[in-house]
């Protein structure tokens, strides 16, 4: 689902805190090519818990960015995903499209916490089922985004000299890389079971859960990677990237070892006890989420999470969550939804840079999957 775009789109942005991250594909499915993808960090202050707090300065990093980068053309489409995007499922009795825009619009503050006024609204048809007595209903995606934060994503593209052919919600995208390739409208059947994703961000972590590839819940959490790098700045005198060093060479208890050539047995020790403080209550936050899910009349059995964003670099961050949730975390890759290698990049640079991908990669993918 986009927001009042088009659906080719060439290049997909995905706009953090710490990093812009870009792809670039080509072709349809199973052919889909990997044309370019580009990775630069950006200054603080620029963007903050998934809102552009600086665009002029932010325009100039975006400029830089495609000017470094390898992509081809200056269309993009931009994903959004912060406390001022609001999505709902709701059930509808069944009409036409024209009926249900008119329907929704005339229902929708009853369903968005902000005046109808200041936001722009979308909405898809995901599934339809059917009551006892024989009436259809319709299961509807509705979305909510803030204008005035809209605009602002919108003035830094277009000063930079890009063209936003449209702007979606991150956590659809999310769905569309890591997802299991069928259809996104489910047409009745119960679902067996739900997957939940996680997109570690440095400053947002967005939680969505799905069945049968539909969104059935998603919510967006101020607790992601700069709180566990900023234990041990804070708590224990490190610099900035040293912590962020020690988060990704040490990390958690777990199966993969720490890198510990470079470090004491004692460093380990106080690096994983920080850490674990942090981990806890990370894992209590997503616990809350999938709770709630579960809480729901419609939910089905949450089967797994996969993880993606800058969650993995955190080392075993996704056995820690597996342990705690009891539910198994897998890391994501959405290098499974492209079949070739075109870039400059080795095989092994882009695994390691996967993760991250995951956005941007299911902003480039055609809607049409």
């Amino acid at each position: 689902m986009a927001l009042g775009g088009m659906k080719q789109v060439p290049i997909g942005l995905d706009i953090g805190k710490s990093s812009i991250v870009g792809v670039q594909l080509g072709g349809r499915p199973p052919a889909v090519g990997l044309l370019g993808v580009h990775d630069r960090s950006i200054p603080e202050g620029l963007v903050f818990e998934g809102e552009v707090v600086d665009p002029d300065g932010l325009a100039a990093e975006l400029r830089a960015f495609h000017k470094e980068s390898a992509f081809k053309g200056k269309v993009v489409r931009l994903g959004v995903g912060n406390q001022k995007v609001i999505v709902r499922t709701i059930d509808v009795p069944e009409m036409d499209e024209q009926e249900l825009r008119g329907a929704i619009e005339f229902q929708a503050q009853d369903y968005i916490p902000m005046p109808i006024e200041e936001v722009v609204i979308d909405f898809q048809v995901v599934g339809r089922s059917t009551d006892e007595d024989g009436t259809v209903r319709q299961h509807v995606v509705l979305v909510a985004a803030q204008r005035d934060m809209i605009q602002r994503f919108l003035y830094a593209a277009r000063k930079a000299g890009l063209r936003v052919d449209g702007i979606d919600v991150a956590a659809f995208a999310l769905l569309r890389a890591l997802g299991p390739s069928v259809s996104f409208l489910d047409q009745g059947s119960g679902p067996a079971e739900a997957v939940g994703y996680l997109y570690v961000t440095s400053s947002t972590s967005t939680v969505v859960v799905a069945a049968n590839d539909v969104p059935k819940f998603t919510r967006i959490v101020s607790f992601a990677y700069d709180n566990f790098v900023n234990v041990l700045v804070e708590h224990e005198g490190i610099p900035g990237q040293d912590a962020l060093m020690l988060s990704q060479r040490i990390g958690l208890e777990g199966p993969q070892e720490a890198s510990t050539e470079d470090y004491t047995a004692s460093t380990v020790s106080e690096v994983r006890t920080a850490l674990g403080r942090v981990a806890e209550q990370f894992a209590e936050e997503m616990r809350r989420s999938f709770d709630f899910y579960r809480s729901q009349e419609y939910a089905a059995p949450l089967s797994r999470v996969v993880l993606a964003g800058r969650g993995p670099l955190l080392r075993n961050l996704d056995h820690y969550l597996s342990e705690f949730l009891n539910v198994p975390v897998e890391v994501g890759n959405p290098l499974l939804k492209i079949g070739v290698n075109r870039t400059k990049m080795t095989d092994d640079m882009l695994a390691a840079l996967a993760p991250r991908m995951s956005v941007a990669v299911g902003l480039s993918l055609d809607e049409a999957e």
